[in-house]
């Protein structure tokens, strides 16, 4: 009996040590095919205003940046306060993700802080839409 609930507890263990591993594995920025994207809201940390891009150009242009991003958990997002830049994307079907760029090498995604990886986000045409 206790066997059984040691290698239960072994296999739990193991378990979480997986899935908390495979969080750290490096990924793309962006989640969704490109093309499919007909939105980009964007919000100014440091002033409040807020841009709505729908030009397909401009949408194009701005993910092509944003597109070729590599990121890679670093830590819990709680210790972050405020950003740069909010940006939210939007197919047809609605939002389909959403992130915070704090610097051109750090990005605020589901409650975490990514690093880039390689690759720097390019703010200054970011700014340039505001």
């Amino acid at each position: 009996m206790k066997r059984k609930i040691v290698a239960v507890c072994i296999l739990i263990v193991c378990i979480i040590t997986i899935i908390t591993g495979v969080s750290y594995i490096p990924q793309k920025l962006i989640k969704t095919d490109i093309k499919e994207i007909v939105k980009i809201e964007m919000t100014n940390g440091h002033t409040g205003q807020h841009v709505e891009i729908m030009d397909s150009k401009e949408i194009s242009q701005l993910l092509a940046n944003l597109a070729n991003i590599t990121i890679q958990k670093e830590q819990s997002a709680k210790e972050i306060k405020g950003y740069h830049y909010l940006l939210k994307l939007y197919t047809d079907k609605g939002e389909v993700q959403q992130f915070t760029i704090s610097e051109p090498d750090t990005i605020g995604y589901k409650k975490a802080l990514y690093k880039t990886k390689g690759s720097l986000i390019d703010t200054t045409y970011i700014e340039h839409l505001f």
